[in-house]
């Protein structure tokens, strides 16, 4: 059992950090979502789930969205205590820092129009941009493989037409 363990972890534990950053924008909390669900698969144990690949993808995606959901949360109520000071330690801070600002705001972005994306739709985006195959994708979303191109086409359309809704000079 924790050799098949140590086999899997390996494998997935890349693909895992890679669709996580592509959520997150943040690989440092990419890693710790890996090795969340990969921990929770530990725990469980291997030989209770049925597809152990697909099970870590939904598992890992979940505690994004969750953290994601967290991390606003906390981002709101900072905003709340700190006023306006907050800006004005943003308006001294040095060029690297509106770098980074401005990647936050594309991420806020692209996070905004997914959310507006079907689960299965977002999922497969996700997925698909994470380095998975086609196979890897249809085994966790529960479709058949031939669909996955059709779904990943409509996805990426719709993902494109709420991202111009929301930016429109882009």
């Amino acid at each position: 059992m924790e050799k098949d363990f140590q086999i899997l972890y390996s494998k997935m534990y890349p693909k895992l950090v890679r669709q996580a950053a592509f959520v997150l924008g943040d690989r440092a909390v990419a890693e710790d979502m890996a090795q969340e669900a990969l921990l929770r698969l530990h725990k469980i144990g291997l030989s209770t789930i049925d597809n152990p690949p697909a099970w870590l993808s939904k598992v890992t995606n979940n505690l994004c969205f969750s953290y994601m959901r967290s991390e606003g949360s906390r981002r709101r109520r900072e905003e709340t205590v700190l006023g306006n000071s907050a800006e004005d330690t943003f308006s001294q801070a040095a060029a690297s820092a509106e770098s980074a600002a401005l990647d936050r705001e594309e991420f806020r972005l692209i996070h905004k129009a997914l959310k507006k994306l079907q689960p299965r739709d977002r999922m497969v985006l996700l997925m698909k941009f994470s380095g998975y195959k086609y196979d890897e994708i249809a085994a966790t979303v529960e479709i058949n493989r031939n669909s996955v191109g059709t779904i990943l086409a409509r996805a990426r359309k719709k993902f494109k037409q709420e991202y111009e809704l929301i930016c429109p000079t882009t």
